[in-house]
């Protein structure tokens, strides 16, 4: 695959990814505790989106984001290990995220989550705002 159709594809994904994620924290902040059947509902829904969207949408993006890395041979770069020392923590925060869907919308509706999961939105949304710039910039 050539390099600007590659690259569109890794943005598409990751936009796709991150927007999902910031809508699972917000869904997580605001529904923490919510036993309404209404509430269940919405977290139904955002956790089948989760699954059939947002997960391989992550799974798109660091597809094409590694090859991307290989053919333009960033590899050995300090600005790339920065970028996914913050991508492999988003992953991780998705992970956590959609345990917590899963928790909150099945398992245990009364559950609330920890106080730094119900940051998750805005600590997504910072985190990728700095990889963002960390790939506009490749400053190192």
């Amino acid at each position: 695959m050539d390099y600007p159709t590659l690259k569109l594809l890794h943005l598409m994904a990751a936009a796709t990814w991150i927007s999902g994620m910031v809508g699972n924290g917000l869904a997580v902040a605001l529904l923490a505790g919510s036993t309404s059947a209404n509430g269940r509902a919405l977290l139904a829904s955002l956790r089948r989106w989760n699954r059939w969207v947002t997960s391989p949408a992550l799974l798109a993006a660091l597809g094409a984001g590694a090859t991307l890395a290989v053919q333009a041979g960033w590899w050995g770069m300090p600005w790339l290990h920065i970028k996914l020392a913050l991508v492999l923590a988003l992953v991780g925060l998705h992970v956590w995220l959609s345990r917590a869907l899963r928790r909150m919308s099945t398992v245990d509706p009364s559950w609330i989550p920890p106080g730094v999961l119900r940051l998750a939105a805005p600590v997504t949304f910072c985190t990728a705002l700095a990889i963002a710039l960390l790939a506009l910039t490749k400053p190192v």
